[in-house]
């Protein structure tokens, strides 16, 4: 007897961005038998954040060998964190692996995708479109630059880019530097130009918690003997997880021993600074955990060297070659870089997705940001967003969380193939009683002690997941169809397939 399942094609999904969230997914349902796919990638080559971060010091602030696919683990790492170079490289030998190229459109930016009742159709902005059943935005909260709303930087006449726009080949020798922004992004690039003997002007509105995490260097015996013996590095890796998932994650979501001793460590870390008067303008106000926490073991002695100036006021405008704080001083400058971090709220924008009454996601959360699960928008049928809203930013790897919601997707998309449903979309009911589960726990966290982070929602309530990584995979792996209105394939509205595509094929068109 032929299985019904079997007989029918199955359903076509499109994947927009090729980092390690869209690579991670596009392998998973590979694996799970569901190979008709295809990965919209707005550059030239994968990798994603790794990819645009080019800047002088970039690395991962989770630990290597914590940070790996679960089914790709690399022993060859040479430290403790990673440089950009090295995480960029991992992904490419992950890509040519599982020769994921074959798979992906490159230099394609999604720009519409429109729901018609059984299939989403996409556009790109070189015209290019195509159609899958289901539609999956993996473009990561890290993609869309965030500018700073100062008067007159467009008036700066030296070079002043972004910190994931940093140009090829730049030089900086016997220029004045100035960087606006010391998140991570900025303690990392601050760090490796102090240390080059930059002339550093640094722009420091809010001073940040640093947690002193050193970055040791693998030798060359100890990294041969985990390659040879890759158990080793699992090993490592097992115990970096146990650490942010149970220390770490438990820190920023309740109170106890765990919060204790990470921000005793911060506060240590602090002491370390011998002159007072840089340890008081390097001491914030708020507590340690409160926003993002940035990892570093050499950022206070950076900062302590004679080539570096900080400025705590407000930067009040940009002149032609200048920043002016607050106070009225101007401060000459050659070069203006902006660690001013993302949009982390863009999702999957500037995508414009419209469903088959024409309602757009941003029409949608016009009121509240929402999706079920971080994962379904209810009234958006078979799209699914791979790290959305109320996703596990704050407190979990950002690989581990984007396996666990690949895993998801890769779930709702096996059972609509096995039950024949034609689409499903979440209920609002549902989304609401996810987003309160979450905001019920939101009192015991530190994210409301009474700082600013980019978890914040548009009124100002953190918009991320406030259990712990378990139970996030949990919920994630146990879903209920019947949080789902769930469309069946009718005999009227029959299953319609799209041949497989060829991304050679699709990019040369």
């Amino acid at each position: 007897m032929v299985n019904r399942a079997e007989a029918r094609p199955k359903p076509r999904t499109i994947i927009v961005g090729a980092g390690a969230a869209g690579m991670a997914l596009a392998i998973m349902l590979r694996e799970a038998g569901f190979r008709d796919l295809v990965i919209y990638e707005k550059a030239d080559e994968v990798g994603g954040t790794w990819r645009e971060n080019r800047y002088p010091g970039v690395s991962c602030d989770v630990p290597s060998h914590h940070y790996n696919f679960s089914f790709e683990h690399n022993p060859g790492w040479s430290s403790r964190l990673a440089g950009g170079a090295e995480l960029q490289d991992y992904m490419l030998k992950v890509c040519k692996k599982y020769d994921l190229r074959r798979d992906i459109v490159f230099g394609q930016e999604v720009r519409e995708a429109r729901f018609d009742g059984a299939r989403w159709h996409i556009k790109t902005d070189k015209g290019l479109e195509d159609s899958a059943e289901f539609f999956v935005p993996a473009t990561g909260p890290l993609h869309v630059p965030k500018l700073p709303a100062i008067p007159g930087l467009d008036a700066f006449e030296g070079e002043c880019f972004h910190t994931a726009r940093w140009p090829d080949e730049l030089d900086l020798k016997g220029k004045r530097v100035g960087i606006i922004g010391n998140g991570s992004s900025g303690t990392q690039v601050i760090t490796a130009l102090a240390n080059q003997g930059v002339d550093l002007t640094v722009f420091m509105r809010t001073p940040q918690w640093i947690f002193p995490m050193m970055n040791r260097r693998f030798g060359p015996r100890e990294r041969n003997l985990v390659r040879r013996f890759p158990w080793l590095g699992r090993i490592s890796g097992d115990f970096y997880q146990w650490f942010f998932e149970h220390v770490f994650a438990e820190a920023v979501i309740r109170p106890g021993w765990q919060r204790s001793l990470l921000q005793s460590g911060c506060r240590w870390n602090l002491s370390r600074i011998k002159d007072p008067h840089l340890r008081e303008i390097l001491t914030p106000k708020d507590e340690p955990l409160c926003k993002r926490l940035v990892m570093s073991w050499e950022f206070y002695p950076a900062l302590s060297r004679p080539n570096v100036k900080i400025i705590r006021a407000d930067v009040d405008r940009i002149d032609a070659n200048a920043v002016v704080d607050a106070s009225g001083a101007a401060h000459p400058l050659d070069v203006l870089i902006l660690a001013t971090g993302f949009d982390t709220r863009a999702y999957f924008r500037p995508i414009n997705v419209i469903n088959a009454q024409g309602v757009s996601v941003n029409d949608a959360w016009k009121q509240q940001t929402g999706a079920h699960l971080s994962t379904h928008v209810p009234g958006f049928p078979n799209f699914m967003i791979l790290g959305g809203p109320f996703s596990p930013r704050g407190n979990f790897s950002a690989i581990a969380y984007s396996e666990a919601i690949a895993a998801h997707i890769v779930s709702v998309i096996r059972a609509a193939y096995e039950n024949n449903w034609r689409s499903l979309a979440a209920k609002p009911d549902a989304m609401r009683a996810f987003i309160e589960m979450n905001r019920a726990q939101l009192p015991q966290t530190i994210w409301v002690t009474g700082c600013q982070s980019w978890y914040m929602d548009e009124k100002g309530v953190p918009e991320t997941w406030t259990g712990t990584p378990d139970e996030f995979r949990d919920v994630m792996a146990n879903w209920d169809p019947q949080d789902f209105d769930i469309v069946l394939q009718t005999d009227d509205a029959p299953h319609r397939t799209m041949p497989r595509a060829n991304a050679a094929s699709l990019a040369s068109r």
